[in-house]
């Protein structure tokens, strides 16, 4: 059967109505499926055309991929919407995540997501004003797993940035399905959070400070505003004993038998304590010598040693990423630490 766009339709197996927006080749056809369940290729023979009059569908907008334009409108400050992924049953099996830059400032922001504790990814960048941008995708499964966004912005303005901007959002699922609505940027619905209605600027900006080009630029321009402390700070040097960083080792082992001679004779509510210790001094040198990256190899167990690890890291100047991933020698016991 041959389906005309802005025809009204009926997914056979599921019974959910929709509209035709797009007629696809090899026989496909892509609806805008009812109740903000977005747009998704459906086979011909997988459906059926709605009598005359059903649901009168509402004006035919373009679909997403057929708009290149990525200039947003309105106001609403800086948002995050989830827009929804559908499987072949058009039941959802994730989330795309785009972040709305709806003011006229130019930003820099990080978004962070989290699951439980732990950070599932991490996005850095510049936003245009009145420009959007896709970020990354969160599952499904995650909103049963307290799913949680930090967002950290700021204005980029002549001389440098503006007030930081910083949310932590979690993401409730009555909460979430609840805030389902129509995002004119996307041309279609989506979950959105509006987290900064405005953005803070200051009265006025330095005329003679240079004008950062990028986040790692702003980034320490910022930690070079904060007073200095007295004790030794994890602080990145350029020029380092080149014949010291050749011979470091990238990776050090944390169970207890490869740092001390006598694992006996350490305590057991000190053993803990003085794997972080071991840690903290071989990071150390791993920024003072400018090294690309390391592996901490803290084993499985219950996870204690790696969620201690892990955020440590998080306040770690000039780690870019670290993973706890599948490595063919280590399992899943090592997390791998980038530096920028």
């Amino acid at each position: 059967m041959k389906f005309t766009i802005g025809q009204r339709v009926r997914m056979k197996r599921t019974d959910n109505n929709g509209e035709v927006t797009s007629l696809l080749p090899g026989g496909l056809v892509q609806v805008k499926l009812d109740n903000g369940l977005g747009h998704i290729p459906i086979p011909e023979e997988a459906l059926e055309p709605l009598p005359a009059g059903t649901n009168p569908a509402r004006p035919v907008v373009a679909p997403p991929q057929q708009r290149s334009n990525p200039e947003v409108s309105g106001g609403n400050g800086v948002q995050i919407a989830f827009d929804t992924v559908l499987d072949n049953q058009a039941e959802p099996v994730a989330y795309e995540v785009y972040l709305l830059n709806s003011t006229p400032h130019k930003i820099i922001y990080e978004l962070k997501v989290f699951t439980h504790a732990d950070r599932r990814w991490t996005k850095t960048g510049q936003l245009e004003p009145n420009t959007k941008k896709r970020l990354d995708a969160v599952q499904y499964a995650w909103l049963n797993e307290k799913l949680s966004c930090e967002l950290d912005v700021r204005s980029v303005i002549p001389g440098g940035t503006g007030p930081r901007h910083f949310q932590k959002v979690n993401v409730k699922g009555n909460q979430f399905f609840s805030k389902l609505t129509e995002v004119p940027e996307l041309y279609r619905e989506a979950h959105l959070y509006v987290v900064f209605p405005t953005l803070r600027q200051p009265d006025a900006a330095p005329a003679s400070a240079p004008h950062p080009t990028s986040l790692k630029a702003l980034t320490k321009a910022h930690l070079a505003s904060k007073p200095r402390k007295q004790e030794p700070s994890l602080k990145k040097v350029e020029r380092t004993n080149l014949h010291a960083k050749l011979g470091f080792d990238n990776t050090i082992d944390l169970h207890l038998p490869a740092l001390v001679r006598d694992p006996a004779s350490v305590p057991k509510d000190q053993v803990l304590a003085t794997q972080l210790r071991y840690f903290e001094n071989y990071l150390q040198m791993a920024l003072k010598l400018g090294v690309d990256n390391i592996f901490i190899i803290h084993g499985v167990g219950n996870g204690i040693l790696r969620k201690e690890i892990h955020k440590h890291l998080e306040k770690t100047p000039f780690v870019r990423k670290f993973k706890n991933e599948y490595h063919e020698k280590f399992g899943y016991g090592a997390t791998e630490v980038i530096f920028d």
